[in-house]
Parts: C-alpha cells; sequence; structure tokens
C-alpha cells in the first residue's frame, strides 16, 4: 500500500502485571498517531496476561482470534515495540503487515521531516532502530535454517546489511555534526546579544505552534499549527518582544509518553535549543483529562536531557473548551487559549518578571561617529526614549547590568 493512501488497521494491546503505564490513554495515543499518519482504526484487540508472550507477543489463541478479523484490512499494529521475532512469527501466522507503536512513530517522522536537520536525525533514529532488528533476523537465520552453506550466506547478506546500515548513520551523524556546529554558533552570537531566549515546550499536540504564532505577530514567519499528533518536527525561532523586549522564541518537537528512545537520542541537538534557553514555557493541554500525566512524561524528557535549573512556566492551554474548572496548577502559570488569544497578557507578564527582574535603566550619549552603538543598542534593547542632539544622541535604555558593562565609556554618571 502506498502511504498516502489510506489504510485501515486493527490494534493490540496488552495489559499485563508489570506495566508502568495505563493501557486505555496509550490506545486513545495509538489510535492519535494512526490518524496522524492516514490509518483508520477499524478494530480493537485487548488481552490480560501475567506476561508478554516472547515469541507472539500474544497468546496463541489471540493470534487465530484475530486472523479470523482481518477482512478487508491492511495491517495489524501493536502498542508495544515488538521484537523481530515477533514480526516473523506474527506475520507467518497472519499473513497481513505487522508493525508497532515504534515503527509507527518512526515513519510519521519520515514523513513529516522537511527540512535536512530533521531528515538526517529520522535517518539516524530508524537505523538505530533497525541495527539489532537485523541481529535478531541473523540470529533467526541460525536457527531455523540447514546446511551450512545457506546459513553462512543469510549471515553475509545480514552482515552486508548491517554494515550498509551503520553506514548510513555514521554519515548522517556526520552531516548532522555539522549543522548542529553552525547552529551552537547561532547561539554563541545570541548568547553573546544578551538577547533573551524561551523554548516552547510540552506533549505533542498541546498547542506550542499556536502559542508561538499569536506571539508572533509577523503572519510569513509563523510556524505550521494543526490538530495533529507531531505536526511540528522542526525547531522553529522567532524574534517577538515581551513587555517590548526584543526575546527569541524556539519551538520544539513535542514529546509524547514512551517516546522511542531512539528519537530522545537523534533529536538531542534539536532539543539543545531548550537546554540553552532562559526560559522554558511548558504548555499543557487543560483540555485534556490526561494532562497530569502529559505534563510527568514532558518533565522526565527534559531532565533526562540535563534540564533542572532553568525557570518555567505552565501555560495550561485551550481554557475556551471549559474543561479546565477542577485544575490545580503548578506555580508559576497561566490560564490561556493561545487560540483565541486568552490570557496572553497573564503570561507576558509572568515572562518579563522573570527574565527582566535584574534589569536597570541606563541613560548614554552615544557621539555620531559611533552610530552603529546606537544601530545595534536600537535593535537588542528596550529603549524607552532617545533625542538627536548637537554632537550625539541620547538614549535611555532599560538592559541587563552585565550587557552594559561594554557601552561603560557611554553611560552617564548620575
Amino acid at each position: 500500500m502506498e502511504w498516502g493512501e489510506m489504510m485501515k488497521a486493527l490494534i493490540v494491546g496488552v495489559r499485563y502485571k508489570e506495566m508502568n503505564y495505563d493501557l486505555d490513554n496509550s490506545l486513545i495515543e495509538l489510535e492519535e498517531l494512526c490518524k496522524a499518519c492516514n490509518i483508520e482504526v477499524i478494530k480493537r484487540c485487548v488481552q490480560n496476561l501475567d506476561k508478554i508472550n516472547p515469541s507472539l507477543y500474544i497468546g496463541t489463541g489471540k493470534v487465530q482470534e484475530i486472523k479470523g478479523q482481518l477482512d478487508n484490512l491492511d495491517l495489524v499494529i501493536f502498542n508495544e515495540e515488538l521484537s523481530p521475532l515477533q514480526v516473523k512469527n506474527l506475520t507467518d501466522i497472519l499473513d497481513i503487515e505487522v508493525t508497532d507503536r515504534t515503527a509507527l512513530i518512526l515513519r510519521i517522522f519520515e514523513v513529516r521531516a522537511k527540512t535536512k536537520e530533521a531528515k538526517l536525525q529520522v535517518e539516524i533514529a530508524k537505523g538505530q532502530y533497525l541495527l539489532p532488528r537485523l541481529a535478531g533476523m541473523k540470529e533467526h537465520l541460525y536457527s531455523q535454517q540447514g546446511g551450512s552453506g545457506f546459513r553462512g550466506s543469510g549471515e553475509k547478506q545480514i552482515e552486508l546489511d548491517r554494515r550498509l546500515v551503520s553506514n548510513q548513520i555514521f554519515n548522517a551523524k556526520k552531516q548532522l555534526a555539522n549543522i548542529v556546529k553552525q547552529r551552537q554558533n547561532q547561539r554563541k552570537r545570541r548568547k553573546d546579544n544578551e538577547m533573551k531566549v524561551i523554548a516552547l515546550v510540552g506533549y505533542t499536540n498541546s498547542g506550542k505552534s499556536t502559542l508561538m504564532n499569536a506571539f508572533c505577530l509577523n503572519k510569513n514567519k509563523q510556524v505550521l499549527q494543526k490538530d495533529m499528533l507531531f505536526a511540528t518536527l522542526e525547531t522553529a525561532t522567532r524574534h517577538i518582544t515581551i513587555n517590548q523586549h526584543p526575546c527569541l522564541l524556539t519551538d520544539t518537537v513535542g514529546f509524547i509518553e514512551r517516546l522511542p528512545h531512539h528519537l530522545i537520542q537523534a533529536f538531542r541537538s534539536t532539543l539543545e535549543e531548550v537546554v540553552e534557553a532562559d526560559l522554558l514555557i511548558h504548555v499543557v493541554d487543560a483540555s485534556n483529562p490526561n494532562y497530569e500525566q502529559y505534563i510527568n512524561t514532558t518533565n522526565a524528557v527534559l531532565k533526562e536531557l540535563g534540564i533542572k535549573d532553568t525557570p518555567m512556566i505552565y501555560a495550561y492551554n485551550k481554557v475556551d473548551l471549559n474543561k479546565y474548572g477542577f485544575i490545580v496548577p503548578l506555580e508559576p502559570y497561566a490560564f490561556i487559549s493561545a487560540k483565541e488569544r486568552i490570557g496572553l497578557e497573564v503570561l507576558e507578564k509572568s515572562i518579563s518578571d522573570i527574565l527582566f527582574k535584574d534589569y536597570a535603566i541606563y541613560d548614554l550619549n552615544i557621539p555620531y561617529q559611533d552610530g552603529e552603538v546606537f544601530k545595534y543598542l536600537h535593535q537588542h534593547c528596550l529603549v524607552l526614549e532617545f533625542q538627536y542632539l548637537e554632537n550625539s544622541i541620547y538614549m535611555k535604555i532599560e538592559a541587563h547590568p552585565r550587557f552594559m558593562v561594554q557601552y561603560d565609556q557611554y553611560l552617564l554618571k548620575h
């Protein structure tokens, strides 16, 4: 089946003793993932087991039951990552395409990736997902196929495949390293400019891109916003103003429960934007009954990235849907609707109180021959007042004391 065509699927989940997530919520999310890549879920199958079946994931009786329900369906999708052996055995018995949650997320990312960086990151993630599976397939060849000559040829093919995938990962990482270096240089310039960087984080489809567009008044610079999981894969950074102060606002890929580890690793360079930020705005879908779980998931990923001391504001979004009445918000917070532009002034004040609390007002006198200094300060600071005098330009600006050290010669001492 071509990717663009609508496919029909049966999804499978298992409730077992050692599981550490809510199966019902996870299956709802799996349906959303299917929807995001043009797959219609026709049937849902759930089994209760003491532990996962290592060869089939589910019980043999349940496999036969599923086999009798596959008329007019295109694939079967399991809610957890399957081993290569499980995929092989299930495909042989069911005679239909069998895939899992991880492969589905990777597939979505592959289709949505638009920039060179995102494509390279997905290529690395796919390769890292595939390599151990090739190893599993190799073991399968060893155990299943008779005759040393045949087994040897099988081993040779697997080794060739492994080398091919390993080379693809190596080359993609090399190209990505160059892009990361460019990004780091850009960040260094921003730091040198003392321009504050704000990063939007949160669960996928919480409304981060909509909030970014609400702050970004230039329509030509707005990012894609869509009611769909993983609508945004690329990091986008835009110039905005917070209480008239110039700032940079970064939109990031959304997090998801049990995000495949390959993707966290592959997207680490993109998420470095979050590590470098001066402030995080944690966007929460206040209309979702599982909002607390999604907050915990996002915070867990941030912790994995090594983020612990960066200030954070919780922006409880989608209040226009009127489902937030019983929320006990985490501090500091703002209740907002990015779509309807409700509560943005409260959020902006909270941002300002955190980012600019150490700022002070300075009077400067800049000679006309240093006009570049005037131009630079005009672009990077909040200018409260300026006046063209006979031999110089008078400026009153609000800025951080650390930033003003380099302009000490122009300061008017009171």
